[in-house]
């Protein structure tokens, strides 16, 4: 067998062959080499470990027959490979068997229980149960040779919204996983061996599934129902979107510092909105300064203008800076060489009414208006695709707890709040318009509040 592992597959074989590690996952996009390295894995250790025995487990014996078995051929293994029931003998007597983990026939998982392997490599994982893993766990490690070799259970999966979400992928995200579990993502744009024509030809995928299985995006849900944002559409709205150095920026913030402070970057071209870019800067680096050095660093020698926008509420004067100062006045001060200009509203429009506004942009381009949102700015698609409706027409911004500093905050909603601001102050005629019914009724704008003449 040879194979010319990429660089993320020799991450994932250097991870096993240290044995530091009871669980790895391997994946979250298609294209990433999940197959290949959990299959070439196990021949690996078949090899290193005369007359072992693994295990590789998918949902149903057809995904084995279809899919598994195919790319198994692939590797040439200098092996036995028989049918009914499926299963690999190697030179030295090591063996691998296919299962197929059949749940809806045997919900106890009996067939599981007597096992006796050394390890598991589990396919696509996110189709199967938790159980499944669960009593995995209790059965690697059973099979004795000489020598033998740490227990370990493999796995591939694509982004899903199923138990492997809380249980894996939001831990690996927030840095409490076990110390002995080991998440290493990998997509399309880790695998060389794939071609060009074969990249190009997913940009026809449904942006949904693009989204997920090529960039990898666990977030991105599909509609259920009840989503505040009910006319974003995926399809219809992210596009690629440039920065234009001849056209002024316009900068929104939501003043909140977890799970970050965000920056929303626009740009507008006639009656377009272009969201280009988004900062969020997470602690340490979730402070004014530091989100403002790095709007610096990424648009260094911008000159054609700078509007600020943000949550009326941070207005307030602070009572822990010197006199005088707030929130936005920290932002002015700090972009002075940008010569910003204040647009922050003096209150928070109604969130019902901002957000039907919105949606009618959406839907319906109100008033020749329409948005178009980067695929790069992963935060602000996840929040205009998971931020709920409330039952009053608001926000539900549902709180959580972060494992590793036990601090509460909304998950979803900050770089959405971002997007409203700017739009309601941005687009203030048709805002006023679309409120008023045909009166015209413009918002009214805070003062500039920094101390310099802009």
């Amino acid at each position: 067998m040879r194979i010319n592992f990429t660089d993320k597959q020799n991450e994932a074989m250097d991870a096993i062959a240290s044995e530091q590690y009871d669980f790895i996952l391997f994946g979250g996009a298609m294209g990433g080499g999940k197959t290949f390295l959990g299959l070439s894995a196990l021949l690996i250790m078949c090899e290193l470990f005369p007359k072992s025995r693994w295990c590789v487990i998918r949902e149903n014996l057809e995904k084995i027959r279809i899919t598994t078995i195919p790319s198994f051929k692939k590797l040439s293994a200098n092996g036995t490979l028989k049918t009914n029931p499926y299963e690999y003998t190697h030179h030295n007597g090591s063996i691998i068997m296919f299962k197929g983990e059949n749940y809806d026939n045997d919900k106890d998982l009996d067939w599981l229980k007597g096992l006796e392997v050394n390890g598991f490599l589990f396919e696509e994982i996110n189709e199967c149960q938790h159980d499944t893993l669960n009593i995995a766990f209790g059965r690697a490690g059973r099979w004795e040779c000489e020598p033998r070799p740490r227990p370990v259970i493999l796995a591939t999966c694509n982004p899903t919204n199923t138990w492997v979400k809380p249980l894996i992928y939001d831990r690996w995200e927030n840095n409490t996983l076990p110390d002995r579990w080991l998440y290493i993502p990998s997509k399309i744009t880790d695998n060389p061996h794939l071609t060009e024509a074969y990249k190009e030809n997913l940009q026809n995928m449904p942006r949904y599934q693009y989204e997920v299985f090529v960039e990898g995006n666990w977030n991105i849900q599909l509609k259920t129902g009840g989503e505040f944002y009910k006319c974003f559409d995926l399809e219809k709205h992210i596009k690629p979107c440039s920065y234009n150095p001849a056209l002024p920026l316009h900068i929104s913030w939501d003043d909140n510092v977890n799970p970050y402070l965000p920056m929303a970057i626009f740009q507008i071209a006639g009656k377009t909105a272009y969201c280009i870019d988004e900062i969020t800067g997470i602690t340490p680096n979730n402070t004014v300064k530091q989100v403002c050095n790095e709007f610096k660093r990424r648009y260094p020698s911008h000159q054609s203008g700078l509007f600020l926008y943000g949550d009326a509420t941070a207005n307030k004067e602070d009572t822990k800076m010197e006199k005088g100062y707030n929130f936005y006045r920290m932002i002015m001060d700090e972009l002075r060489d940008y010569r910003p200009s204040n647009r922050v509203l003096t209150h928070n429009p109604s969130v019902v009414m901002r957000g039907n506004f919105i949606n009618t942009v959406l839907e319906k381009n109100f008033r020749g208006l329409t948005v178009q949102i980067s695929p790069t700015c992963k935060k602000t698609i996840e929040d205009l695709t998971n931020v709920k409706e409330a039952s009053d027409g608001t926000k539900n911004k549902d709180s959580v707890t972060d494992p590793a500093t036990k601090v509460r905050y909304q998950k979803y909603g900050h770089l959405s709040d971002c997007l409203d601001y700017f739009m309601v102050s941005a687009f203030a005629n048709e805002y006023s318009e679309y409120q008023r019914g045909g009166v015209l009724t413009l918002p009214t704008y805070g003062r500039n509040i920094s101390k310099h003449s802009y």
